[in-house]
């Protein structure tokens, strides 16, 4: 027990080790849940989207490990103008984040079934820390630290009848978390840019089945490469399977299905391939959408 309490105390104090880092969650079903990482995706559907419940436990089985909840609900305004709204709630150890963002977008068109369109996001993040639950006697870490940090973000997205590519900026804000000097020692945590890029496109094998390999990769300043890379198989319109791959971290596995013409259940599993493996075989994740 007392192992596992390191290794996530470990997590969650990456962020005041000085260095610089994107705090933001990774979604498996991240093609599903698009308008978190792109605001130019809200608007680009034919149904207005309200994803309910995303919720992923990404290292299952390990005490207050990281736990992700988000609502997001996007569609048309008018015939060029999409409108969204996002929370999300992500949880580690003694660390909380709630993130609240309105996201627009602006159409325009290239032809038929060829349209670009542009997103920005704005809003912020309530972040707090409680170091009292360390029980450390360190005489930086202690107490109890919340803020909340303004923060936009810009982004692309090319949708085409067989094929989408899309690039985002979600944070773009250097915000600050946490800052402290006491007996000589500093440390701090500040937000880096994070920039992703990516696309998918959609195959028909016949008239049934359609095959929809897609790619996003991360940059963030000071952290390693990240890349996302997942296969499905679509059944009817109605049934979708898969797999994927996130570079130095986890494979997964994924299901979701058309319930009623209105609402889609996706689940997910994550398996660790990272050094975390020894402590936690990887985490679950759920997705519940309704489409109006």
């Amino acid at each position: 027990m007392k192992k596992t309490y390191k290794f996530i105390g470990a997590i969650a104090l990456l962020f005041s080790l000085g260095a610089s880092a994107q705090q933001t969650p990774e979604y498996t079903f991240w093609r599903q849940n698009m308008s978190l990482i792109n605001p130019a995706y809200v608007g680009s559907t034919e149904k207005t989207e309200i994803n309910i419940i995303s919720y992923k436990d990404q290292f299952n089985g390990v005490h207050d490990g990281p736990v992700t909840q988000s609502l997001a609900v996007q569609g048309s305004f008018s015939d060029k103008v999409g409108i969204g709204l996002e929370l999300v709630s992500d949880r580690v150890f003694i660390q909380k984040e709630t993130n609240v963002f309105v996201n627009f977008s602006y159409k325009l068109s290239f032809g038929e079934g060829k349209d670009l369109f542009l997103g920005l996001k704005a809003g912020g993040s309530f972040f707090n820390v409680d170091f009292t639950r360390l029980q450390t006697q360190d005489q930086i870490n202690q107490g109890e630290v919340s803020k909340f940090n303004p923060n936009f973000g810009l982004g692309a997205y090319y949708k085409a009848d067989k094929y989408f590519v899309s690039l985002s900026a979600p944070r773009i804000l250097q915000a600050e978390r946490y800052e402290e000097i006491a007996g000589g020692v500093a440390q701090e945590a500040t937000d880096a840019t994070l920039v992703m890029f990516g696309g998918g496109y959609y195959y028909d094998l016949n008239e049934n089945i359609q095959i929809i390999p897609a790619l996003m990769t991360r940059y963030v300043e000071g952290a390693p490469f990240g890349l996302d890379f997942n296969v499905s198989a679509r059944f009817y319109k109605k049934f979708e399977l898969g797999g994927g791959y996130r570079l130095n971290d986890s494979m997964s596995i994924m299901a979701s299905f058309e319930v009623a013409e209105m609402l889609d259940l996706g689940f997910a599993y994550d398996f660790a391939t990272s050094d975390i493996k020894s402590q936690t075989s990887g985490g679950p994740e759920f997705l519940l959408r309704i489409k109006l």
